[in-house]
């Protein structure tokens, strides 16, 4: 049996580089191997406290672009040398949600690099030098998308789906709490959106540096100073959209005191803890909520927008750790590093 290097998760605060073996394709699957893997705050949240949808030992990794260099049975050969990213999310294709395009609800859903599913089946990602996928979860690389952008198509689909719930008009004030990588690629879809005043907020000057560059028209650091100062540049109206890119327990109420009578929020950021909210302001001014999970089809609606330059991606990428390099990057991650978006380069 054929070896290979990985980063294997054993539990909170373990993970480990080591020679594993190499998979192996099993029928309707392809191996590929993988050339650039970005780092998901879920995979560093995991990391600190582990859970259920990790349970050890395994292989993370979702986020992630290679060349397919081995077909199963089922598959064509002329997929070998194909460039691709991949679509995480294993869904059926067989349930009410998946016959509607809505993959990102499969109740049956397994992901890749995770323990999810009813039957909690290991299902290794994309942190080795090697990784097999079902070939229907492959997205082709146009020829002018870079490795590196292709291992981002899938934060990238996330912030475009939030983006496209917001339905935003042109012009529009947009308030994004929160700039992590999510937040900032979502500025991004909101510039190329033509979304009008576009405020950030977030506790690390670094980060409110950047989203400055890549678009944000104002920024204001909430550590230093109190969210509703962000009012300040609305006329104290009110934001037609509020974009929620984090996952801070008081997000969603500061959300609704910052939206316009109206106005709408949109959830991508994932807060885990429950927490108290007045409804009453949603009824009588009339604010729509939308959670915002993933996504369906946006990975290949992405390239377009890469294709036509609309996005630079360069900008958000603070570092590049190579796979030995890997375990060290996670505790660097996990004690509140500034770092915004980490690529592993494996090949």
């Amino acid at each position: 049996m054929e070896s290979m290097k990985a980063v294997v998760f054993h539990g909170p605060g373990d993970m480990r580089f080591e020679t594993v073996p190499k998979p192996v394709p099993k029928e309707g699957e392809v191996c590929i191997k993988v050339k650039y893997a970005g780092i998901c705050g879920s995979d560093v949240e995991e990391y600190k406290i582990g859970s259920d949808r990790a349970i050890p030992p395994i292989i993370f990794g979702h986020e992630f672009s290679g060349e397919i260099v081995e077909v199963g049975p089922g598959v064509s050969e002329n997929r070998v040398g194909q460039r691709v990213s991949v679509n995480p999310i294993l869904y059926c294709g067989e349930c009410y949600y998946c016959k509607r395009g809505l993959i990102n609800l499969c109740p049956y859903r397994r992901s890749i690099g995770r323990t999810l599913g009813v039957e909690k089946k290991r299902c290794d990602g994309a942190f080795a030098e090697y990784v097999c996928v079902p070939e229907f979860a492959l997205v082709p690389l146009r020829d002018d998308v870079t490795f590196e952008e292709g291992a981002l198509l899938e934060p990238l689909a996330v912030c475009l789906s939030g983006a496209k719930k917001g339905s935003f008009g042109e012009g529009e004030s947009v308030l994004v709490i929160g700039a992590g990588p999510i937040g900032l690629m979502t500025i991004q879809f909101l510039k190329a959106m033509k979304a009008g005043n576009i405020v950030a907020t977030d506790i690390v000057d670094s980060k409110l540096e950047t989203a400055r560059k890549i678009g944000a028209d104002h920024v204001l650091n909430v550590k230093a100073q109190e969210i509703d100062r962000a009012l300040d540049f609305v006329d104290g109206i009110g934001f037609d959209r509020v974009i929620i890119a984090a996952g801070v327990p008081s997000s969603l109420s500061d959300a609704l005191r910052l939206v316009r009578s109206g106005g709408r929020i949109v959830m991508v950021g994932m807060i885990r803890k429950k927490i108290e909210i007045d409804p009453l302001p949603i009824v009588g001014r009339e604010i729509t909520v939308y959670g915002s999970y993933m996504f369906t089809k946006e990975m290949h609606e992405v390239m377009d927008y890469l294709s036509n330059k609309m996005l630079n991606v360069k900008d958000i990428i603070t570092s590049v750790c190579s796979l030995e390099e890997l375990p060290d990057m996670f505790k660097k991650l996990a004690s509140d590093s500034e770092e915004i978006k980490v690529l592993v380069k494996v090949a």
